[in-house]
């Protein structure tokens, strides 16, 4: 959960926050968001191999090649450094349109990383499409 600040270094390494690695642990998986959104998101190695064996127990079709070759193609297997740094690679940070800084969310079972510019836009749509819903948290 929450949120964090970070800039990226001249080489594309960006520090994961201690509260997001103690949960993501040193090595994750790494993916474009598939859903237009210009983001990453993370997920824990086990939490990936749930999230694919989702997809892959689809019946084989056309779709689920497609669908298979679009986030193989789009994920990497990310290792951290000493120092708690990833290095994102380049096609991602284009896809994202990352700069310098990057906004780091903890969202339930995935880690999101945003542009600040692309993650204001996303706020501003998520406030629009929320507008006067209520939200329970069974309190």
């Amino acid at each position: 959960m929450g949120m964090y600040t970070h800039n990226l270094d001249q080489t594309n390494r960006l520090a994961i926050p201690a509260k997001i690695r103690a949960d993501l642990g040193d090595r994750f998986y790494l993916t474009v968001s598939l859903s237009g959104e210009r983001c990453l998101m993370a997920y824990t190695v086990d939490g990936w191999e749930q999230v694919m064996a989702r997809i892959n127990d689809r019946p084989a079709d056309e779709e689920l090649m497609l669908m298979q070759r679009m986030i193989y193609v789009n994920s990497a297997r990310i290792d951290l450094d000493g120092s708690g740094r990833m290095t994102i690679p380049q096609p991602f940070m284009e896809a994202a349109g990352f700069r310098k800084e990057v906004h780091i969310l903890g969202v339930g079972a995935r880690v999101e990383f945003w542009d600040p510019e692309e993650y204001e836009k996303m706020l501003a749509y998520t406030r629009e499409r929320m507008a006067g819903q209520k939200i329970y948290f069974g309190l």
